[in-house]
C-alpha cells in the first residue's frame, strides 16, 4: 500500500506524488524537497499555488509543523516552480531516450492522433505552430513549457523544436504528472 501524507494547510490526505514536501534543514531554513528524499523535519503541501498562498496568509501552520520561527513562503513557491521545471526537463530527456517523443513538422504530420497522449509547446512557439499542432491533434491535452524552442530542442538532443508530441510510455506518464503540477503551481 503506497504511503499517504496530509497537507498541513488543507488537512487533506493524498499520495505524496500530489504533494510537495517542505523541510527545515539543520540551519533552520525551509526548503522544497521536490522528490521527498532529504532529511530534516518536513511538512507536506498540496501542489497548488492557492495552497502556497494560503500558507503565506497563515504562516503559523508551516512554522509549527517545521518548528521554525520565520518562513518565506513566496520563496518556497519559487523554489517549487524551479524544481518542477528541472524535473520536467529531466523527464523530457528520459522520454526522448525512450523514443517516446515525436518532434519536427514532418514527423508530426506522419503521426496518427491515436499514437500521442499530449503536446508540449515551447514558450516562444509561434501562434501558427500552436494552431497547426492543435488542429492536427484536437483532442490531446497541451502544455506550455517555459523554455525557448532552442532550449526545448536541446533537452531532447535535437535542434530547435516548437512542439513536441508525447507517446504513451512510462517516462511520459511521469512527465504528464509533472506538467499538470506545473499548471497547478501557476
Amino acid at each position: 500500500m503506497p504511503p499517504v501524507r496530509s497537507c498541513v494547510v488543507r488537512r487533506e490526505r493524498a499520495d505524496p506524488s500530489a504533494l510537495v514536501r517542505v523541510f527545515a534543514g539543520p540551519d533552520g531554513v525551509a526548503h522544497v524537497d521536490w522528490h521527498g528524499r532529504w532529511k530534516g523535519r518536513g511538512a507536506w503541501l498540496t501542489c497548488e499555488r492557492a495552497v502556497f498562498e494560503e500558507a503565506q496568509r497563515k504562516p503559523a501552520l508551516l512554522q509549527r509543523a517545521l518548528e521554525v520561527s520565520a518562513l518565506d513562503v513566496a520563496a518556497l513557491l519559487d523554489e517549487a516552480r524551479a524544481a518542477n521545471v528541472t524535473a520536467i526537463g529531466d523527464l523530457l530527456a528520459l522520454a526522448a531516450r525512450a523514443g517516446a517523443i515525436v518532434s519536427g513538422a514532418d514527423a508530426m504530420e506522419r503521426t496518427s492522433p491515436e499514437a500521442l497522449v499530449a503536446l508540449v509547446f515551447a514558450d516562444d512557439a509561434s501562434e501558427s505552430s500552436r494552431a497547426t499542432a492543435t488542429r492536427m491533434f484536437p483532442l490531446l491535452p497541451s502544455f506550455p513549457y517555459p523554455l525557448t524552442r532552442e532550449a526545448l530542442g536541446h533537452k531532447i538532443g535535437k535542434g530547435p523544436r516548437a512542439v513536441l508530441g508525447l507517446r504513451a510510455a512510462a517516462p511520459v506518464r511521469a512527465l504528464i504528472r509533472e506538467l499538470r503540477r506545473m499548471q497547478a503551481l501557476g
